[in-house]
């Protein structure tokens, strides 16, 4: 034997011994010949009290995912050495009187001679508790996200519709300027209630979605020309620009990139302090990639918040907002392989820009 080659069965130990997955090797007849150290530590047992057992011994009950006994053909050794086909990944409970209850996953499969005969069955399991329970517990949180959405979208949304209603059939009667500033006030504060269920109920599609967006092309000018329009309705009293031509572009993006504009749009006049409050909007394309800029006269954004502003629930020094719009923008924004930043404007203010790849 050349002294630089390497032992086969000595190879093949080794792998068995250091493997971070329990290993079992069984016979035809579903007796357990060999485990390595890891199946002892799954199984909570000693290595001679599980070799000479079988597959159905009551040490270590299988049943499905949500604790449903298996028949015997579902037994996933029963289906390997039936079948004499390989099975990967196959997540069940296991049931262990000496112990608490585990999810594993399952990896197994048939060694077989020359002659097509079975001689021997090796599976794998991994102990998948933890994850199982973490994914049970987002399914959890995201059933309990979608009723408030439902609360937020409907219930509170047509409560405010039906307050604002009622507020403009009185707008009239008002007379004293103290009255009308504070008539002001409350259907400003009313407006921004309708914007945070709007952006609610993106976050929250966000968030329950399967943890990202796929992007496509999108048309830039419309979805940008329409959350314009909608803010300029919004808010009257705040001037909303255009500078030079939207261009006529597709983008990769979603359906809730019209949300990342609005939210930009609304942040340019909500947390703005002048006295005439200002967003001028712009857009340049360059090298594939689309910029488009919300600069804004407001208080601006100190440099050592620029990164944080977009945590969840994070403000700018003088916002009164929620926190939520501008987290959910980067979220959007990350999600469909954009960027967003923030410079100073001038002579006063922040530019708030977005940047995209175009289809």
């Amino acid at each position: 034997m050349n002294e630089n080659s390497i032992d086969e069965g000595q190879l093949l130990d080794r792998i068995f011994e250091t493997s971070p997955t329990a290993i079992v090797v069984l016979t035809p007849d579903g007796r357990i010949t060999r485990c390595n150290q890891r199946a002892e530590q799954l199984l909570k047992l000693d290595e001679s009290t599980i070799e000479g057992k079988t597959y159905g011994e009551p040490e270590w009950t299988f049943t499905d995912s949500d604790g449903e006994p298996l028949s015997e053909s579902e037994h996933p050794f029963v289906e390997v050495q039936e079948t004499r086909a390989p099975i990967f990944n196959r997540e069940y409970r296991m049931e262990r009187p000496h112990a608490s209850t585990i999810d594993v996953s399952i990896s197994g499969a048939p060694l077989m001679d020359a002659d097509g005969v079975v001689k021997r069955l090796i599976f794998s399991f991994e102990d998948v508790t933890n994850r199982r329970e973490r994914e049970r517990e987002i399914t959890q949180k995201n059933e309990q996200l979608e009723v408030l959405n439902r609360v937020v979208r409907h219930d509170i949304r047509n409560d405010m519709s039906v307050i604002m209603g009622w507020l403009e059939t009185v707008e009239d009667e008002i007379e004293s300027q103290e009255g009308r500033e504070a008539f002001e006030r409350v259907m400003t504060a009313s407006q921004h209630v309708i914007e945070l269920t709007k952006t609610t109920r993106d976050l929250v599609e966000v968030v329950t979605g399967d943890g990202t967006l796929t992007p496509e092309p999108i048309p830039l000018a419309p979805s940008l020309r329409n959350a314009i329009g909608v803010a300029r309705e919004s808010y009257p009293e705040a001037e909303i620009r255009v500078e030079g031509t939207i261009p006529d572009v597709d983008v990769m993006g979603t359906d809730l990139l019209g949300s990342v504009f609005q939210n930009l749009l609304n942040n340019g006049v909500q947390h703005n302090d002048a006295e005439e409050p200002t967003v001028t909007v712009s857009a340049t394309t360059r090298d594939g990639r689309v910029r488009i800029a919300f600069a804004d006269n407001g208080p601006g954004v100190p440099a050592d918040m620029r990164e944080s502003i977009f945590g969840k629930g994070e403000k700018g020094p003088a916002s009164k907002g929620s926190g939520i719009g501008l987290y959910l923008v980067a979220t959007i924004v990350d999600q469909i392989g954009g960027s967003v930043d923030i410079t100073d404007n001038e002579p006063r203010g922040a530019v708030f820009a977005v940047e995209l790849e175009t289809a």
